[in-house]
């Protein structure tokens, strides 16, 4: 509780009784948690909030239980000049130094007096903001929003509680009253005042002026490309699975029996229950503020960037909404949003008129086509999760292609979809993109289009689970030739002609290669070798012996399958032994587990191919 002599110093020493610069001196070496209930108190008049409140802000921030007084003075203090004061706390902000998941998980724990960390103070610093715009009448308010959105994006983060504070902040200004989804939303603490505090009254702008015609427009315009750029950074930063989990909608017998699916999970699991809702959120505010065409979001994302003047900063505030670009992965995620909701939870919006070629291309141009091969997988993992997802309800709703299909541009497509299946970090994402380039290579209407792009892949790709999977394509492909008694390169020797020196390469430099890098060379091409010895197997029936080349399977034996049934051997032999050391015991074991498993197959493999 305050002493007296600090409440009488802090009442005793009000203008007149001193100016207001040595009034604001006196609070700030004498203010303490336990004064604030006396300083909101005094700051009800708002002539003394007008002169001081500004100045206040920096000073209330960082202490416990300051969300009545800086309400307060967001209520009564010049808006102008306390935006400025907000913006310029907002730029001071270290969110990086705030675990993300650590702030979201205490929200809930931590009592509303202790210390704000800066996920706090940015929420608070939004929640000012909020009530400050309403307050601004002026020519050009689009100018003051302008200015306070490039500071709350600058230092976000995309943590629940803040993105959170975001939704309540546009809500605010532009006075969508959409009431909250259902969620566990509220189990996140947003640092505000009490419930009426948005609705005490506020004082007038006392510089108050008519608003240009045109502002309402721009700042709408403003609302909508601030929330995609918002929606990208928590999309990217929040793993949504769209890919997988409408990948498990459209093949729920592929879900493995026994283990939780993805889309179970996002219903039962906290933490992705409330990614689900958050970003409903977003997208609903999105449709409100009148972003849903799907014209509208596929001009922004295609739209070439322009610089703005920089010759006054005045020239750089826009004069038009079309002055104001969407952020383009931002309106990406708009659209997934959409076509994922339509699926998974039946919603009646209208569908894009898009197809894989060329609109799907097109989309991975834009977004994924700017890496370089060995680190496409590496792109954003939202960006990537909305494509695949696109990619997946095109081709489950057989929008194959529209107009001509150039080869050139088929290879290329199926090329970065295949190179994400190899070398993205996840695996849900990786199964995703296999799945995709596998429905639409299978779909192509050319068969030798189709080899071709199998036989490049064993050719000249560096990852050996793709070459893996080129094998599997090779025999889907024959699979299905056989059952539609199909007359194609498929149902002949001409597919393993082919593609022969690639799948049986020459393994007979194996034999002089030392045994620890023997053992690595092994391990780092077991999928591909186990596709491989499986794939012989697969051929080596009665049933396909007319695809299978003359004299094929005696060069496979002598080129391919005897040296690497040595090679395996003398792998296993020298792990055993104990004399090479590679890597952690545990790791080790692997290894003998899959060289066991490859020398298993090859035992099989050689029985069904003798003549």
């Amino acid at each position: 509780m305050a002493s007296e002599d600090a409440i009488h110093a802090i009442t005793a020493s009000l203008p007149p009784a001193s100016d207001y610069i040595t009034y604001l001196t006196i609070l700030e070496s004498r203010l303490s948690p336990d004064l604030l209930p006396t300083l909101n108190t005094l700051l009800q008049d708002a002539e003394l909030t007008q002169n001081i409140g500004w100045d206040l802000i920096h000073i209330l921030l960082p202490m416990p239980g300051a969300e009545l007084c800086l309400n307060t003075i967001a209520r009564l203090g010049n808006p102008r000049e306390v935006i400025l004061k907000v913006t310029e706390a907002l730029q001071l902000l270290d969110l990086d130094s705030t675990e993300v998941e650590d702030a979201d998980e205490a929200s809930s724990e931590t009592p509303r007096s202790s210390t704000p960390n800066e996920i706090d103070k940015f929420c608070l610093l939004v929640n000012l903001l909020s009530i400050l715009h309403p307050r601004i009448k002026t020519k050009y308010p689009s100018r003051f929003l302008s200015t306070s959105l490039i500071a709350i994006l600058s230092a976000f983060r995309p943590s629940n509680q803040a993105t959170l504070a975001i939704i309540s902040f546009v809500r605010a200004v532009s006075g969508k009253k959409r009431p909250p989804l259902p969620g566990r939303e509220s189990s996140l603490k947003i640092p505000t005042a009490s419930p009426s505090a948005q609705s005490d009254p506020s004082a007038p702008d006392p510089e108050a002026q008519d608003e240009e015609p045109e502002e309402a427009a721009i700042q709408n315009k403003l609302l909508q490309s601030f929330l995609t750029h918002i929606l990208e950074d928590y999309v990217n930063a929040n793993p949504l699975e769209w890919a997988a989990r409408l990948q498990e909608s459209f093949e729920p017998s592929k879900v493995v029996v026994g283990r939780k699916s993805l889309g179970e999970a996002f219903k039962e699991q906290p933490v992705l229950a409330t990614r689900d809702t958050i970003t409903g959120q977003l997208v609903a505010l999105l449709r409100d503020l009148g972003l849903s065409d799907y014209k509208v979001l596929f001009e922004s994302i295609y739209k070439t960037d322009s610089n703005p003047s920089e010759s006054d900063d005045e020239d750089n505030y826009p004069s038009s909404p079309g002055a104001v670009p969407l952020s383009k992965a931002g309106s990406l995620f708009l659209v997934t949003s959409l076509l994922f909701s339509s699926v998974l939870f039946g919603s009646k919006t209208p569908q894009p008129s898009i197809t894989i070629f060329p609109d799907h291309t097109r989309l991975f141009k834009t977004f994924i086509h700017i890496y370089e091969p060995e680190t496409i997988g590496s792109g954003p993992t939202g960006v990537i999760d909305a494509l695949l997802a696109i990619g997946l309800w095109l081709e489950h709703t057989n929008k194959f292609v529209s107009g001509a299909l150039e080869d050139e541009d088929f290879l290329q497509h199926l090329q970065s979809l295949s190179l994400l299946s190899a070398t993205n970090a996840s695996p849900s994402l990786r199964y995703a993109s296999h799945v995709l380039t596998s429905s639409l290579l299978h779909a192509h209407p050319v068969d030798r289009l189709r080899l071709t792009f199998i036989s490049d892949t064993l050719e000249e790709c560096p990852y050996e689970a793709l070459k893996a999977s080129a094998v599997s394509w090779l025999k889907e492909e024959i699979i299905t030739a056989q059952e539609r008694k199909s007359q194609n390169v498929f149902a002949s020797t001409a597919a393993l002609t082919a593609t022969q020196p690639y799948l049986f390469p020459d393994m007979s430099s194996l034999g002089e290669v030392a045994d620890k890098e023997l053992i690595q060379e092994l391990a780092q091409a077991f999928s591909f070798h186990m596709a491989v010895v499986n794939f012989l197997y697969f051929i080596g029936g009665k049933q396909y012996t007319h695809i299978v080349p003359p004299g094929m399977m005696s060069i496979v034996e002598e080129i391919y399958l005897g040296p690497l049934r040595l090679a395996q051997k003398k792998a296993l032999t020298a792990l055993d032994s104990g004399v090479v050391k590679i890597g952690p015991e545990e790791d080790i074991q692997s290894m003998k587990l899959e060289l066991q498993l490859l020398g298993e197959r090859i035992s099989t493999c050689s029985t069904q191919i003798e003549p």
